[in-house]
């Protein structure tokens, strides 16, 4: 158990379409303060800049997600 203010890491929000043709939304954490491996959470609702959220490896951070649009 963590004491103190769980990390913060950047996520961003990714789109993405099934094969039932709908559109879903997914939070997509690069690399993991835990185990360094990226994760991927379901997106909340409504959209907020920030969200708790634990990993598989049972680490526990705040995904701050990314309000601009990123350009290549």
């Amino acid at each position: 158990m963590t004491h103190g203010d769980p990390q913060r890491v950047a996520g961003r929000l990714d789109t993405y379409r099934s094969r039932s043709r709908k559109w879903h939304r997914q939070v997509k954490v690069e690399r993991c303060p835990g185990c360094g491996h990226p994760h991927l959470h379901r997106a909340p609702l409504p959209l907020v800049r920030s969200v708790l959220k634990t990993a598989p490896c049972g680490a526990v951070y705040v995904v701050q997600l990314r309000t601009e649009a990123v350009t290549a």
